[in-house]
């Protein structure tokens, strides 16, 4: 997931990111692409990852499994995560863990999230 064609070197620790520029930015790019999502990550640090997903409406992450913990953050829009049977509505401002089964992302509008994912330190 995160090797997205145009992806952009993740910033540092000491970085301060604008979410919401980024996050637009990531939802033409997705719309004039006709991928259904674009996925930039915005900052790394031993153990954790900040993934920002720009999901144009229909658009989303296809099913498929969790590397390890996570979380996902509706930014903006409104987006549904489905996993075995059950999903959940997040609406802007809503955030939700991820299940360790395999899950989807659909956006129901244009909509951002930041996704976080914890990861071994290597």
């Amino acid at each position: 997931m995160l090797d997205e064609p145009g992806q952009s070197r993740a910033q540092g620790a000491s970085a301060v990111v604008d979410l919401r520029a980024q996050g637009e930015t990531l939802v033409e790019e997705a719309r004039s692409t006709g991928r259904g999502r674009a996925v930039r990550a915005v900052l790394r640090q031993p153990g954790q990852n900040l993934v920002l997903l720009g999901l144009p409406a229909g658009g989303g992450l296809p099913e498929h499994d969790a590397p390890g913990p996570a979380s996902l953050l509706c930014l903006s829009g409104r987006v549904t995560l489905s996993s075995e049977g059950s999903s959940h509505t997040m609406p802007a401002g809503t955030a939700c863990v991820i299940p360790s089964e395999r899950h989807e992302v659909t956006a129901a509008v244009d909509s951002v999230c930041l996704l976080t994912l914890s990861l071994p330190d290597s």
